[in-house]
């Protein structure tokens, strides 16, 4: 992730081939990685990892705070949260597109998809679903996976939704993109999901499986708690991957940098969606319910904010 991965000017003869943008990056845009630099951010990513999570494990296994259990949501809202997710994706994609770009449709959609898979915690949450299921025992494993095979499929198609609108659409005005960020996100609720979740429970039926009893349950001891920290790193790792593809085309000063990515990257977690929207369907009062969604929204917070400052604290003055 060094300035010379991100030039100055893209080549204008292979831009005219391939059909990309001739956009001039600011000199200082980014960087650069020298040992020290890597240092730096190894350092940062492990504390800012902590941190983040750390302000979640401190709401939910020593305030109380809940997690947010949704009653059934209506069909609207579910898709209107993708509006949102989807859109912010876009904005994304359209930041990343000299780097995007570059490279075929097909490898940006798998590259993207990856780091939605990442920063949605998709691994991360399978490790420790097995970690306190024991999910070695009976395939116990697999019925973790098929729970989370709607999220997974969730992930990759709206990433690859994103890459194909930024891109196809980039010269067609906001009212067609925002056209096709609404038929992507009711394609995803009211055609993907169903299948995924008809597929995932006809594996289960299959082959008999059933949600299996945690072995370990609150307040862990450390073996769950070092799996649960440990694994954290994917996100984070995904966050710091992000915050250099957006960069170099965020308006403004640094600390509009700053404020421009940690604002995309609520928008795209869902975040907003779930404090504004989705908590009017979590179990309990108002106030617990902002409560039990809030807690992620300052996990999110902290880790987007502390990687733009690290970014940004690495990054040569503005002049």
């Amino acid at each position: 992730m060094s300035d010379r991965h991100a030039p100055r000017v893209v080549d204008l003869h292979g831009a005219h081939r391939r059909n990309l943008p001739t956009m001039v990056t600011k000199s200082n845009a980014q960087p650069t990685l020298t040992g020290k630099t890597w240092g730096i951010l190894i350092v940062a990513a492990c504390i800012t990892a902590f941190l983040a999570l750390g302000s979640h494990d401190l709401a939910i296994a020593h305030l109380g705070i809940p997690f947010p259990y949704l009653q059934p949501t209506p069909g609207w809202a579910r898709c209107l949260g993708q509006v949102t997710r989807i859109g912010a994706m876009v904005c994304v994609c359209h930041l990343a597109r000299w780097y995007l770009d570059r490279r075929s449709l097909p490898v940006a959609a798998i590259i993207f998809s990856l780091l939605i898979l990442m920063i949605q915690e998709t691994l991360r949450a399978v490790i420790v679903d097995n970690v306190v299921t024991d999910g070695l025992v009976h395939l116990r494993w697999l019925y973790s996976l098929m729970m989370r095979a709607p999220d997974i499929a969730m992930s990759i198609f709206t990433a690859t939704a994103a890459v194909i609108i930024a891109r196809r659409l980039r010269h067609a005005g906001l009212i067609w993109i925002s056209i096709a960020v609404v038929l992507a996100a009711a394609l995803d609720e009211f055609a993907l999901m169903p299948l995924v979740d008809f597929l995932s429970s006809w594996v289960d039926t299959s082959l008999h499986l059933t949600q299996p009893p945690a072995v370990y349950t609150m307040p862990y001891g450390f073996y769950v708690y070092k799996y649960i920290y440990a694994t954290f790193i994917e996100p984070t790792i995904a966050s710091f991957v992000l915050v250099y593809l957006m960069w170099p085309a965020l308006p403004g000063s640094k600390s509009r940098r700053v404020a421009s990515f940690v604002l995309i990257m609520l928008l795209m977690r869902g975040r907003v969606a779930g404090i504004a929207l989705f908590s009017f369907w979590v179990d309990g009062s108002r106030i617990m319910a902002i409560a039990a969604e809030g807690q992620f929204f300052i996990e999110t917070l902290i880790l987007t904010t502390l990687t733009a400052l690290t970014w940004a604290a690495l990054t040569p003055k503005d002049r």
